[in-house]
């Protein structure tokens, strides 16, 4: 009886320590917390989509419900009202939703100096030409602020143009018919013109960086969301980290996935994709070129009240945290 006894209490023992190895051992699995990101449509947001079908998201114990907008005015609205929890776009598209003090700059997600396209009808050779001329914008996005500085490069007044606001779908048709003679916007709708219209009737006039633009393309999350769920905010940050490197180290993967998501061809969605630098962080001239473009606002009465303080509205505090998870 008693060897029974020892044996029993022996056993007990083996399995007790063996469950305990296997609970050290194995892979910690995280609850799946829910999170609503908002895309637009275009290829620049690609790493999204690929922190989703390459497992990123659930790695990082997050269910990404990902809702796509027709563009940054829209999915800027739709995290500020609570209906999104993350988004990303530049940063003037940003702004009169900052200014209300509800939203949170997580970091930046890439950068470029000719992500934007103007396409202009081929009887415009240069800017000068555009002159007492329509020519259309994305309105309230950075493409306003573009035309601004196309006006500072010529030397003339804001009011030498009279800027049509349109969505970028619009754009195209408008340019086709000669209701507008040019437009600024993000690719691919500024190629999507020369393919509809033809090289003979419409043309790429310049980029950005023509004008001295450079984007900063932000993450910024619904503050009310970021500060009652800081670990799933930050569990978001290291999948889209993730992404962008998948994405770096995958050019050809990168693009199918963004074709695919964006409805357009790989070759388009590789050339859009390659506009932009993509690194997750805080690039160093953020909040400097966004005090440039809030006075700009500021003078046409678009943000009123107190002037924003980007030393708060940028928190790092969630990359750090993400920088810890791996």
């Amino acid at each position: 009886m008693q060897s029974r006894s020892c044996a029993t209490v022996t056993n007990w023992i083996a399995a007790t320590t063996l469950g305990l190895l296997f609970s050290i051992s194995a892979p910690q699995v995280r609850a799946q917390e829910t999170v609503r990101i908002a895309v637009g449509v275009d290829p620049v947001f690609t790493p999204w989509w690929i922190a989703e079908e390459k497992g990123f998201y659930k790695k990082y114990g997050v269910k990404a419900e990902i809702t796509q907008f027709s563009g940054g005015p829209a999915l800027a609205d739709a995290t500020m009202a609570g209906e999104a929890d993350i988004g990303s776009s530049g940063t003037a598209t940003w702004m009169p939703r900052i200014v209300r003090g509800s939203m949170v700059v997580l970091g930046t997600m890439a950068t470029s100096p000719d992500a934007f396209k103007m396409a202009a009808r081929s009887g415009i050779k240069s800017l000068s030409d555009l002159q007492g001329k329509k020519v259309g914008t994305v309105g309230a996005s950075s493409t306003d602020y573009l035309w601004v500085l196309v006006a500072k490069k010529l030397n003339v007044p804001e009011s030498a143009f009279d800027v049509i606001p349109m969505t970028p779908p619009e754009l195209v048709p408008s340019l086709d018919r000669g209701d507008i003679q040019a437009y600024f916007v993000w690719e691919p709708w500024a190629s999507r013109a020369v393919e509809v219209s033809g090289k003979d009737k419409v043309h790429i006039l310049a980029n950005s960086g023509d004008v001295g633009y450079f984007l900063n393309f932000i993450v910024v999350a619904n503050k009310k969301f970021a500060e009652a769920n800081p670990e799933a905010t930050a569990r978001v940050l290291a999948a889209l980290r993730e992404a962008i490197a998948f994405q770096n180290s995958n050019p050809a993967e990168a693009a199918r996935i963004g074709a695919e998501k964006n409805k357009l061809k790989p070759e388009m969605a590789s050339y859009i994709i390659n506009l932009y630098q993509y690194s997750l962080g805080i690039a160093p001239n953020t909040e400097a070129a966004a005090k440039t473009e809030e006075t700009w606002m500021r003078s046409k009465e678009r943000l009123k009240g107190d002037p924003i303080d980007w030393s708060k509205t940028i928190d790092r505090s969630y990359l750090d945290r993400a920088a810890a998870m791996r």
